[in-house]
């Protein structure tokens, strides 16, 4: 009994020892995220230290262990501490090969190593990095493996946090693991790799963004990455009309105008959904005698600004223009559609010239950029302002994880996109719109949803041209999964595809100049508000905006059945769409069954 008592009192100072251990490593974990790699090592120290300690308390016992180890309830104590030194020093050693590989980023050997020449860094970081992952998950399962003893005290409590927390931490270093292996494969790590390069320009909406008036190809081959080439569209196109999709086989749109049209290169993307879009593309250049490219992507104006502000200012060659981050969208759109006046390539060199540049200059980023034009990146694809696909199923489901493949999310609960497709007028930055979304909720969880969608086209009429006629647009209207078109205040012009399980209808709207033009509609959907297991209620509602579009506002009303109430705060009534809108609420019967 003596023996237990003691060794008991040296496993509660182990534990103590232990727990300081987990806390230096969740310490290291937000210091490492806040991108101070000096304290995050100096936090790693702590906890070696800490676990040190804790196989110093044990040993300690000397000849009493033996003994000790004969009592079933200290015996596992005694385990499990030193399980748990184990699986601290193994988080430790993970933990330092995650600060190597961010150090990498962060502080670059070699500050002045191009991104495009940056292969041979890639892979040391992913080497680092995976022996990382391997040292975290033994962790995990030494860890785990503790799961079902009866622990005490601080002991308890510190396997309890860690076994919380260690499973997101795996999920992150894997995330990490697989983008860096992406990229890798991007940058020709993996064999010779060609991409096309599209920029879309909202002044024109599509379902995907805009307009498509450039293209480029890059090519990359062990870690050489390269701007092939970059031009107009129409350059491409109208040089290649046997590539062309004839309207009887092209999305709706494109069978609205009269006489309707064909679907071009520059119009690839005319659903609401980007591999979609970028298939086509590709398919489309192969027939046009082409290389065979590996994958697509797509930028908007507001990518290149991003860039621009991470890297510094551009000057385009030929204009004399120094283009900022501040300037560059304004300046892309004075160029295409008011100095020139002109139809055709001409009036699209501007742009041509500075996405030639951004482009360049992004492949050319010094190695003291990669941190800050990482995040620039990152925020443009998560904003929808980028969008990729890839042949390669690797590269394609790290683009997927990530939402920078341009898919509508498969979600249950309220869901609302607007895929807009205008013809010609060169005003979609001028187009604000305002959408009044009234719920009705019933007791059984089930809704009718009505959209009120106005669009003020806030700019004056244009004699030149099509700048501005009117909005001209094709609008596709995708709704909550599992919804039921109901009615509409102007007939629809045909039910659209199901996208990602959203249902659809399509409706051929125009707001005059300094005008606006409305529509009211409304779906029926089944299990909108989902019942919880405690017997409240969840509405749930992700809308998304039109990428490049930022003017936009959207009013929402719940209405809940008689004798429910908010648990918590209520939906927002008014919601300014600068990006993606989403959120969950909780509504409580008043008697719950």
């Amino acid at each position: 009994m003596v023996a237990a008592v003691f060794t008991l009192a040296r496993a509660g100072r182990a534990a103590n020892a232990a727990t300081q251990g987990k806390s230096a490593l969740l310490q290291a974990e937000k210091d490492l995220g806040a991108h101070h790699v000096a304290a995050t090592r100096t936090d790693l120290d702590h906890a070696s230290a800490a676990f040190a300690r804790v196989r110093r308390e044990i040993r300690g016992l000397g000849p009493m262990r033996v003994v000790a180890e004969h009592v079933p309830f200290v015996r596992v104590q005694l385990k499990a501490a030193m399980a748990y030194a184990d699986a601290g020093d193994q988080l430790t050693s993970g933990a330092r090969n995650v600060t190597d590989a961010s150090s990498e980023v962060l502080n670059p050997p070699d500050q002045h190593l191009p991104l495009s020449e940056g292969l041979a860094a890639l892979r040391r970081i992913r080497a680092a990095l995976d022996q990382g992952i391997n040292d975290i998950d033994a962790a995990n399962a030494r860890i785990r493996g503790l799961n079902g003893d009866r622990l005490i005290g601080p002991l308890d409590g510190a396997r309890r946090q860690l076994a919380k927390e260690l499973p997101a931490v795996q999920q992150r270093a894997q995330a990490a693991d697989q983008g860096l292996a992406a990229l890798i494969d991007f940058a020709g790590g993996n064999g010779p790799r060609r991409y096309l390069v599209f920029s879309q320009n909202p002044d024109e909406p599509r379902p995907t963004g805009g307009f498509i008036g450039t293209y480029g190809v890059i090519s990359a081959q062990g870690g050489h990455v390269s701007l092939e080439r970059y031009a107009s569209i129409e350059s491409w196109y109208q040089v290649h009309p046997e590539t062309e999709v004839p309207a009887s086989q092209a999305p709706t749109a494109f069978s609205i105008p009269n006489p309707p049209g064909n679907q071009t290169f520059a119009n690839v993307n005319a659903v609401a959904d980007w591999p979609t879009a970028a298939q086509l593309a590709m398919s489309m250049w192969q027939r046009g005698g082409e290389t065979r490219v590996d994958g697509v992507l797509s930028v908007t104006p507001e990518f290149l600004a991003q860039v621009v502000g991470a890297l510094g200012p551009v000057v385009v060659p030929g204009y004399g223009e120094t283009v900022t981050s501040s300037n560059l969208v304004e300046r892309a759109d004075y160029y295409t559609h008011l100095a020139g006046g002109g139809a055709g390539a001409d009036r699209k060199e501007f742009i041509v010239e500075l996405a030639r540049v951004v482009v360049q200059k992004l492949l050319d980023a010094p190695a003291s950029t990669w941190d800050p034009l990482g995040h620039a990146v990152s925020a443009a694809f998560g904003a929808r302002e980028a969008m990729a696909w890839s042949q390669d199923a690797d590269v394609q489901t790290a683009l997927r994880a990530r939402s920078w493949d341009g898919v509508l999310p498969v979600t249950s609960g309220d869901f609302f996109y607007d895929g807009e497709f205008a013809y010609a007028a060169k005003n979609g930055r001028g187009l604000q719109r305002t959408f009044d979304h009234r719920v009705a909720l019933q007791p059984d969880g089930s809704a009718k949803v009505t959209t009120t969608v106005t669009i003020a086209n806030t700019e004056p009429a244009n004699q030149t041209g099509f700048y501005n006629v009117d909005s001209l647009s094709y609008l596709t209207l995708y709704g909550p999964a599992g919804a039921t078109f109901a009615t509409s205040s102007i007939s629809p012009d045909t039910e659209e595809p199901t996208v990602s399980g959203h249902p659809a209808m399509g409706w051929d709207l125009s707001a005059p100049p300094q005008g606006t033009t409305t529509l009211t509609y409304s779906w029926s959907v089944p299990g909108l508000a989902v019942r919880q297991a405690d017997g409240t209620w969840r509405y749930q509602l992700v809308w998304m905006r039109l990428p490049g579009h930022t003017g936009d506002t959207l009013h929402l009303q719940v209405d809940v059945p008689q004798g429910w109430a908010w648990k918590g705060p209520p939906p927002p009534s008014t919601v300014a769409l600068t990006r993606d809108f989403a959120g969950s609420w909780t509504l409580e019967p008043a008697h719950r069954t």
